[in-house]
């Protein structure tokens, strides 16, 4: 994990780094044992799942659960792994929960999303047209390498920065109306 965590007050980018894949792989068995019973899928999304595209070095993952399961049951069972709960963000990303190598240094994102939300099929869309399309994974990171620019110590500027570019993917917009 020697390359994986970042401040979460700043944005910084790392070339890709085929290791992250198999930490994503040591790491769902931990979370699918923890989840037993309500995960009803669990997998690498973010840049960090895409072969040859820069990233934050930090793991995004995301983890499907029954509609009925409750966020203290979230709570109570991610924390025995090791994960702090940051909040419900609902549409803009599910329950999130870190993982910190130290305090403030996250190496790991896990989303986690109910049954129903249309939180899941956008991830996992997001990360098939990048992993598809070489020319929508270029345009991503150049947009993301002239965001890191204007907000490199702005975490929420930079994610709501990208936002327009991936719903017009999402959307499938033609490329040049991409911005």
């Amino acid at each position: 994990m020697s390359d994986l965590g970042l401040d979460k007050r700043v944005v910084r980018l790392a070339a890709h780094n085929p290791s992250w894949a198999a930490l994503y792989e040591r790491e769902r068995p931990q979370i699918v044992a923890a989840l037993a019973g309500l995960a009803r899928g669990v997998e690498h999304v973010g840049s960090t799942s895409v072969p040859g595209l820069a990233a934050k070095p930090v793991l995004d993952i995301a983890a499907r659960v029954v509609a009925e399961t409750s966020n203290e049951e979230l709570i109570a069972r991610l924390s025995e792994i090791g994960y702090l709960f940051c909040g419900d963000k609902g549409a803009d990303g599910g329950v999130l929960f870190v993982r910190e190598r130290a305090p403030l240094v996250r190496t790991h994102h896990l989303h986690v999303v109910r049954v129903g939300e249309p939180t899941w099929a956008l991830y996992l869309g997001f990360r098939a047209a990048l992993r598809a399309d070489a020319g929508v994974r270029r345009d991503y990171e150049r947009l993301k390498r002239s965001l890191v620019e204007r907000f490199a110590e702005d975490r929420a500027g930079y994610t709501a920065a990208k936002a327009a570019f991936i719903r017009g993917v999402l959307a499938g917009a033609d490329p040049d109306a991409r911005g």
